[in-house]
């Protein structure tokens, strides 16, 4: 860090605003304030030491996004955290792929200034999240952990169990839709624990025969059975100290439920076909789309297994409870997709961003990532067209077609835009949650529960 306590240049036009943010840094420090109301003042305070910018996107004159190119052409180190309204949020998300460190909404919560600003500075060499103190993840300008991406407070919630179950060696059970990123936890969890310089060995227990699966984990000996024409280790060996991650354990079957168990239990095995025990050292994760407790209840899943597997819980959220993250999610997919491919950077047209934020991914993010795949390798030149999308025909919220472009001034289109989006993004979300209240609705949407009302009155919503 820049100095036993870090300074942070506080740049809004609105005097109030800096002060107000300068007494919260202060009191719950340990920081060092410097205050501009420009980008002149910005720049000319810059020349001094300073350890983090918190600047508005919109000001009069120079806005924050020509301070942020400034800075990142003069020092590219420095972390830019920008302070947007609703009807800029887009271009805020735009800035992170020009180096902004993260981004905040106006009006925000007070702790979530203060997470943003501690994850920005870096500790010890790592940049970290930090939520009240407590938490620190590896994370980056994308908000993501390891190849997880998001930074909605759903996913601070799943950072948070991740960096907690690497701390351990407890068996962990990750739950989830097909398609929200399960073995990325996983690999996130062995990757950031103490076990990380050792072999994170996955099966999938659903892609494998119900025959070959008690070879696959435990291995055989030769002449086990047909075919066995050589001693084979299993799974379980060759993560010897290390990981295994077991996928879809809620297909495995009872009979091999019980031989699962029993390695939990006594840490040894026989290979099929032969009698000496072979003690492991291997730490379990496990992961399922189903409910494993009704699974349970119907008899289809051993309880003592279920309780045994179920030490630590992550559940993963789906795509349709983060709406927040799919900004995120899309820039990142079409500049990966691109540079795998081996093609020139991709831009999307207005209609086909539009659409990829209104479709519903039942498919979660593993669909989003194959729509966007598929986008670029189609598309013809630099841009990404509506027709390049196999959504282009379903039906995905508003119908952006019936907003005219004015010939003359007068008219804010962009805030228009931006404020059709947001509603029917509220919308949708009290329409797919309906039971919940306005604090659960808050926390899946990435805000606090103050804003949501606030929203809610604004465009006149009302909950069922």
């Amino acid at each position: 860090m820049g100095a036993v306590k870090p300074t942070i240049l506080i740049v809004d036009d609105e005097r109030r605003m800096c002060r107000s943010i300068e007494i919260l840094l202060r009191e719950q420090g340990p920081f060092e304030t410097q205050i501009a109301t420009d980008y002149y003042g910005a720049i000319e305070k810059l020349k001094e030491p300073v350890d983090l910018v918190l600047t508005d996107l919109t000001m009069p004159g120079k806005d924050g996004l020509e301070l942020l190119r400034v800075i990142k052409h003069d020092r590219p180190e420095l972390p830019v955290i920008l302070m947007t309204a609703y009807s800029t949020v887009e271009s805020a998300v735009t800035a992170m792929k020009d180096g902004a460190r993260d981004y905040i909404v106006k009006p925000f919560e007070n702790r979530e200034l203060l997470r943003l600003i501690r994850r920005a500075l870096p500790q010890s060499g790592d940049e970290v999240a930090e939520d009240a103190g407590e938490n620190k993840e590896k994370t980056d300008t994308r908000g993501r952990f390891g190849d997880i991406i998001g930074k909605s407070r759903v996913m601070q919630e799943v950072y948070y169990r991740i960096g907690r179950a690497a701390e351990t060696d407890s068996t962990v059970l990750i739950t989830g839709e097909s398609g929200t990123g399960k073995e990325l936890v996983a690999r996130a969890i062995h990757f950031s624990g103490n076990r990380k310089s050792k072999p994170f060995v996955p099966i999938n227990c659903m892609a494998v025969p119900e025959t070959l699966l008690e070879s696959e984990l435990f291995g055989h000996e030769r002449g086990a059975f047909t075919g066995a024409v050589r001693q084979r280790e299993g799974r379980f060996e060759l993560a010897q100290d290390g990981t295994l991650f077991l996928d879809e354990i809620g297909e495995m079957p009872p009979s091999l439920q019980v031989k699962l168990l029993r390695v939990l239990q006594e840490r040894q095995f026989e290979r099929v076909g032969g009698t000496a025990s072979i003690k492991v050292d291997v730490r379990i994760i496990a992961a399922t789309n189903r409910n494993l407790a009704a699974a349970v209840q119907n008899g289809r899943f051993r309880e003592d297994l279920y309780y045994r597997l179920n030490v630590v819980t992550i559940e993963m959220p789906p795509l349709r409870d983060r709406l927040e993250d799919l900004p995120l999610l899309i820039n990142y997919y079409v500049d990966e997709k691109c540079r795998r491919v081996g093609v020139p950077l991709k831009t999307l047209s207005t209609e086909a961003g539009e659409r990829l934020l209104h479709y519903d991914y039942p498919g979660n993010v593993r669909e989003l990532e194959n729509l966007i795949e598929r986008a670029v390798v189609i598309s013809r030149g630099s841009e990404i067209q509506l027709r390049d999308l196999p959504i282009a025909g379903a039906s995905m919220g508003p119908q952006w077609d019936q907003i005219s472009v004015p010939v003359e001034g007068g008219l804010s289109l962009l805030g228009e835009v931006h404020s059709r989006l947001e509603r029917d993004v509220i919308e949708r979300a009290i329409r797919i949650h309906p039971g919940k209240s306005n604090g659960e609705l808050a926390e899946l949407l990435g805000t606090s529960r103050r804003v949501l009302e606030s929203r809610l009155k604004f465009y006149n919503l009302q909950k069922a």
